[in-house]
């Protein structure tokens, strides 16, 4: 089963809608199929320019496709409940070899404190946690924003990119400091930073973040 069916697949179209449906529902930002598509190509990105493997590359894409899919059924536990219905996904459709690589990356990557437990998980971190900006928030009404909203919101562009000889991960941020100021940005986003470097540590990297094109 390769990463194009697993974006067409109409039983993780579903389950995506739902998960979203889920969070709209609360008022969450968006964890649907732009998030979906925004963490699997980062985390196909990270893999495929440090040079892994082809095969490990789409492990990462796939995962990084269907990391939040738990959040159909609920949002406690979600990494988990994700893993077991991506098995349900895959099973007779791919060796077990790879569909176990794939689940335990899905099933651990809200980890947090924890070491990545591959590549894979690694680059999924990388991808979900360096999505954010304002197209995620669906409430409009600054007044009525709570702090995630604010940051997502303020934030006009993200952009993970890679020097491979460096060994070196960036994340560049363009963030509107009349909406959100930066030290405000920083009191939610940290623990983001934190879990993204630890991810680029286990693959070898170092990891930079930029706003605003000033090293912070």
């Amino acid at each position: 089963m390769k990463f194009d069916e697993i974006k067409n697949d109409k039983e993780v179209a579903v389950y995506l809608k739902t998960a979203d449906d889920n969070f709209r529902a609360i008022g969450f930002k968006d964890h649907g199929l732009r998030h979906a598509a925004v963490s699997s190509f980062a985390a196909g990105y990270v893999l495929e320019s440090l040079g892994y493997p082809e095969i490990e590359v789409e492990h990462a894409k796939i995962a990084g496709y269907l990391h939040d899919i738990g959040n159909a059924i609920s949002q406690e536990d979600h990494a988990q409940i994700g893993a077991v219905l991506s098995l349900n996904l895959m099973e007779n459709k791919m060796p077990y070899d790879d569909i176990i690589k794939i689940i335990s990356a899905v099933g651990s990557h809200e980890d947090k404190g924890l070491d990545p437990v591959s590549p894979v998980c690694a680059a999924v971190i990388l991808g979900d946690k360096s999505d954010v900006h304002r197209a995620r928030v669906r409430q409009k009404d600054l007044s009525r924003f709570d702090s995630h909203d604010m940051v997502n919101y303020a934030c006009l562009n993200s952009a993970v990119s890679v020097e491979r000889a460096e060994r070196m991960i960036y994340l560049r941020l363009d963030v509107d400091e009349n909406i959100c100021p930066i030290m405000e940005f920083f009191d939610t986003f940290l623990a983001r930073i934190k879990f993204c470097r630890q991810a680029a540590k286990y693959l070898g990297c170092g990891f930079d973040f930029y706003i605003n094109n000033s090293r912070m």
